[in-house]
């Protein structure tokens, strides 16, 4: 057998980018009530970033889209990276790179139910921060957001630690 044969053909694909946002006001996080093949659960607000956008205005795009709010996006408190390649991937076969941001809502701004919501999208709730932790979240990130807010910053999560 030749070297060549020993090396594994190079793979090609993609990893998707997204980006989310943190809000906390009064101890509570502002999460996105979804429901639907994975039964009844929230969702960190934000999703996929678009073509000539920055990841910070993906935040803003998507929490408008979610909350009907408008967000001042600050600084990075999270990277979560799932892997496909790996045993059991939880996003499926699609590289993903989270990107989590600390944000504050613009004066005057208050988070509602969208006017077009997402077609699973059920509410948008304030939950206690108090509560995260034994609350079905996707992804499930509370003991990670809790090591970033408290000054640990960026924190690096990879697939299987969550």
């Amino acid at each position: 057998m030749t070297s060549s044969h020993l090396q594994s053909e190079p793979r090609e694909y993609s990893i998707r980018v997204g980006g989310k946002a943190v809000i906390i006001r009064d101890d509570k996080v502002l999460l996105v009530k979804y429901d639907d093949e994975n039964g009844p659960h929230y969702n960190c607000l934000g999703g996929g970033h678009l073509s000539g956008e920055t990841i910070r205005e993906t935040v803003a795009r998507e929490v408008l889209e979610e909350t009907a709010a408008e967000v001042e996006v600050g600084d990075l408190l999270l990277v979560l990276e799932s892997l496909p390649f790996k045993p059991d991937p939880s996003f499926g076969p699609v590289h993903h790179l989270l990107l989590f941001f600390e944000c504050t809502l613009k004066p005057g701004s208050e988070p509602r139910f969208p006017d077009a919501p997402d077609p699973n999208q059920t509410e948008v709730e304030w939950i206690p921060y108090s509560e995260l932790a034994n609350t079905r979240v996707f992804p499930d990130i509370a003991r990670e957001l809790e090591t970033a807010l408290t000054g640990a910053r960026p924190v690096y999560i990879e697939e299987g630690r969550w």
